[in-house]
């Protein structure tokens, strides 16, 4: 018992120290601000704020205000200056939706803001709309072969990427693949309607989609660089599994044993239950009683009246024998 008893102890404070690392609780101190966005983008609570790639904070809360803007309340750390040419701008941590807060140093005064102070709409930009990026494409998808879908999305791929064809190619390769919609000119309207859109949003937002996609290269390559750290880590979490399971092994037996006395136990009270209730219920006032014969000092004031000695007879009956009485004083019957 007292080696599970450390084992456990172990465990929960490993399992607090993995929460306290993946969770990134920050202990420091911090300096709390506010901005307003017209569109956060996805941006939730505890999301990373960062400058120039540096975690320097976390996003505290988000709330939708009156007027459809969007305040959020952020920390740094108390070495951070914003001053009032600070912008915050909404970035795309990776590709799977994660998003991270930017504070930038714009054009404006250089006065240093105060703790509370809020960075207004006009010194904040939301990220790229991937969602309208991707479903743009989808009226086309509907209706084509998984060639042309694999022909188009290759396209589109190497053209975010910056390593084939430019936009243009990709608005040639739609034009080729829709010679098959000539009759579907509402669908062809909408084609076109949301291709705007797209490449609107990418028009305007390419630096952040390159950042975005140099941002998962940099995963992919922190992940290869680390493959051997998150190996020894994954074998040190198996052997710590193994060690909990010996011990649960080697504990077992004493535990059965300690299950099994404690339902015999529990099975003898469950059957005098009448006499431990009523033992329950009388000892305070027997304690009560004994406690008054006590306080003369550590010893017990007795009065005899009657002395009997108690013997069994030849046929089991019991045989009383008085060997003093006293029926005076306090003895006197009542």
């Amino acid at each position: 018992m007292v080696r599970f008893a450390i084992y456990a102890a172990v465990c929960l404070f490993g399992i607090a120290m993995v929460f306290a690392v993946f969770s990134q609780f920050r202990f420091e101190k911090a300096t709390t601000y506010n901005a307003v966005f017209a569109n956060v983008s996805g941006l939730r609570e505890n999301n990373f704020v960062r400058i120039a790639g540096v975690e320097v904070g976390k996003v505290k809360k988000v709330a939708v205000q009156p007027d459809s803007t969007v305040r959020v309340e952020f920390s740094t750390d108390q070495s951070v200056v914003l001053t009032e040419g600070s912008r915050a701008v909404v970035r795309y941590d990776d590709l799977f939706g994660g998003r991270f807060m930017a504070l930038e140093e714009g054009a404006g005064g250089v006065k240093r803001l105060d703790p509370g102070a809020t960075i207004p709409l006009s010194r904040t930009q939301p990220a790229l709309d991937l969602d309208a990026l991707i479903g743009g494409l989808r009226p086309v998808f509907r209706s084509l072969n998984p060639d042309q879908i694999n022909a188009l999305s290759g396209q589109l791929i190497q053209a975010l990427q910056g390593q084939g064809p430019t936009v243009g190619s990709v608005l040639t390769q739609t034009a080729a693949v829709t010679n098959t919609l000539a009759d579907r000119d509402r669908l062809f309207g909408e084609l076109i309607t949301n291709l705007n859109t797209v490449l609107g949003s990418l028009g305007d937002q390419d630096g952040q989609l390159a950042k975005a996609v140099d941002s998962l290269s940099t995963l992919m390559t922190t992940l290869q660089a680390r493959k051997d750290d998150i190996a020894l880590g994954i074998r040190g979490t198996d052997r710590i599994f193994f060690t909990g399971n010996e011990v649960l092994r080697r504990a077992r037996e004493p535990l059965k044993k300690v299950v099994d006395q404690t339902d015999r136990v529990a099975g003898t009270l469950l059957a005098d239950k009448d006499f431990l209730d009523n033992l329950i219920n009388t000892l305070p006032d027997d304690y009560r009683i004994i406690g008054r014969e006590g306080l003369y000092g550590d010893f017990f004031t007795f009065y005899l009246c009657d002395l009997i000695l108690k013997v069994n007879g030849r046929s089991g009956q019991p045989i009383y024998v008085t060997l003093a009485s006293q029926r005076s004083g306090r003895c006197t019957p009542k």
